[in-house]
């Protein structure tokens, strides 16, 4: 499943990046790695997601959304 896939509001754990080295190595930089978790906090334009991790947000364009692997993850009550 990609990050692009995903409902609004949904909880998710970063699986694999599918990018560009250079582009790969940045949203690494930004703190968007394997690992990551984070939930969508809103839907842009053309398939693109807003992420808030770690304390941020991070606006990913629907391509990048595209290529993140994402599994879904449910908070313990």
């Amino acid at each position: 499943m990609t990050l692009r896939e995903l409902p609004l509001g949904a909880e998710l754990r970063v699986t694999g990046v599918r990018l560009p080295a250079a582009a790969a190595f940045r949203l690494n930089e930004m703190g968007i790695r394997i690992g990551t978790l984070a939930h969508v906090t809103q839907h842009a334009a053309f398939g693109g997601r807003v992420i808030a991790a770690a304390g941020s947000r991070y606006a990913l364009d629907g391509g990048t959304a595209g290529l993140i692997d994402v599994e879904l993850v449910t908070r313990a009550a």
